[in-house]
């Protein structure tokens, strides 16, 4: 069954979720500090041309590029980190595009890709980083079973369904312990298929129904 968060609104999560997540963050951290030396590299080239007038414009776009890519990797850290808000309104379209963008970084998937696909998703209003890591712990899990990964995000009566298509064997074991408490920490519960794996949380909507009934 779906538990509430604490007062604090940070879940209290086992110690083999803890440990799950530990080890996403220090695969991100692998991906970030590799991501660092290749920025490193970068601007030493930069360094070089600086020296010629003549490779202004050269210089110039490259440092564009390589300020533009230190900003993705600030935005990645900033997302990792646990928020001390409480619930928030947000469309999950934008927090899919960050939990790809950490999955990117994550040096034990470096030879996998995961899409996470948000069409038709509606509001939700959970803490935003909570939602984050569980797109990352499901996106993670799924990468670990097929090298092309996609969980979709959509829609389905009083639920946002997120769900990563894989065979039966790998459904079987992807609904770990961190994804599980995270699931019911954001007042929804994990989900196994026939085709796949995942977890739901009520929408926006279906909790403004809800408060109303109450009312």
């Amino acid at each position: 069954m779906p538990t509430d968060l604490p007062d604090h609104g940070r879940p209290e999560l086992s110690a083999a979720a803890h440990s799950e997540w530990d080890g996403h963050v220090e695969g991100v951290l692998r991906g970030i500090a590799h991501a660092l030396n290749n920025r490193a590299a970068a601007l030493s080239a930069v360094l070089e041309l600086a020296r010629d007038p003549a490779e202004d414009s050269a210089v110039s776009a490259i440092l564009g590029t390589e300020l533009e890519r230190v900003g993705d990797l600030v935005s990645a850290v900033r997302s990792m980190v646990a928020g001390k808000g409480g619930p928030e309104a947000f469309d999950p379209a934008d927090v899919a595009l960050e939990a790809q963008a950490i999955l990117q970084l994550h040096a034990e998937l470096r030879n996998r890709r995961v899409t996470i696909v948000a069409t038709g998703a509606q509001p939700l209003r959970v803490p935003r980083w909570m939602f984050v890591r569980a797109l990352v712990v499901l996106g993670a899990n799924v990468a670990r079973a097929c090298q092309d990964a996609k969980v979709v995000i959509a829609a389905e009566g009083d639920w946002l369904i997120t769900l990563a298509a894989v065979d039966v064997a790998a459904a079987s074991t992807g609904i770990t312990p961190c994804l599980t408490e995270l699931a019911r920490a954001l007042g929804g519960e994990p989900l196994r298929t026939k085709t796949g794996f995942g977890f739901r949380v009520p929408t926006l909507a279906a909790l403004r129904r809800r408060e109303g009934r109450e009312d």
